[in-house]
């Protein structure tokens, strides 16, 4: 049952990406190549790459894409195996976010003989192991002392409000939240500022911020707001917390 449902969140994350155009780069001996593309399969220049010697510590081969989103790196004379790496850098805000990138192919290539590694910038599934995703990740947990709200059965609604840290208007999605070390999580949300409403067995709840050590947050039907890097996250998130309503609410 825990399996299903990852996987179930992970079709859901790549759903939309069903029409993306894949790239198709030439092979060539000798050089690890490939095209670095978004969804639509728009080539995506400035994207640094990293070709990653499995067998010396901190000796990668860095690159950047080019206008067309492609890259080439010389192994001719590495005679190693090379781990591929892609990640672009994304504003939100006040942040600057390293966004890691999907590979068509995860394998080590071959120095000396090279290979294609092509990638997408796109939610990259999550699994029971690693159910974070590499974008926004919303964590959300029930208010102290509200033993009657099971987060498994919790529903989790986003509505964009104004444009994403893509450029894109996004859309609004209802997400069931998955168990993670740090909390109940929604992964893979694209950064931006967002209404946030929950509901339990169909029922609305109470939703607010939830504060590292500060002043609480009023309690409301919704919460409007961004992504933080509060309770020391590495990426920034938003952290909400939620409660049944009170008589007289």
């Amino acid at each position: 049952m825990k399996n299903t449902k990852f996987v179930a969140l992970a079709l859901l994350s790549v759903a939309c990406l069903s029409g993306a155009a894949s790239a198709a780069t030439p092979a060539q001996k000798g050089f690890v190549t490939g095209t670095v593309v978004n969804e639509q399969g728009k080539p995506l220049p400035g994207v640094e790459i990293d070709v990653d010697n499995t067998l010396s510590y901190d000796s990668s081969l860095i690159t950047y894409t080019d206008a067309q989103g492609r890259y080439k790196v010389d192994v001719r004379k590495l005679p190693f195996t090379f781990q591929v790496y892609a990640k672009m850098k994304l504003k939100y805000g006040d942040f600057t976010v390293n966004v890691e990138l999907v590979p068509n192919n995860p394998d080590a290539v071959a120095g000396v003989a090279g290979g294609v590694r092509d990638f997408v910038f796109r939610p990259k599934p999550v699994t029971a192991e690693d159910p974070y995703g590499n974008l926004g990740r919303v964590f959300v947990e029930r208010g102290i002392g509200e033993y009657d709200v099971d987060t498994a059965q919790v529903q989790v609604t986003l509505t964009p409000v104004g444009k994403l840290a893509d450029g894109s208007a996004g859309k609004t999605r209802t997400f069931k939240l998955l168990p993670s070390g740090s909390g109940p999580v929604i992964p893979n949300v694209m950064w931006g500022t967002y209404k946030v409403t929950a509901t339990l067995d169909g029922k609305p709840l109470q939703i607010r911020q939830r504060m590292d050590g500060r002043t609480p947050a009023a309690w409301g039907a919704s919460y409007t707001g961004g992504f933080t890097r509060d309770y020391n996250a590495l990426t920034p998130s938003m952290f909400l917390e939620v409660r049944l309503p009170k008589s007289g609410d």
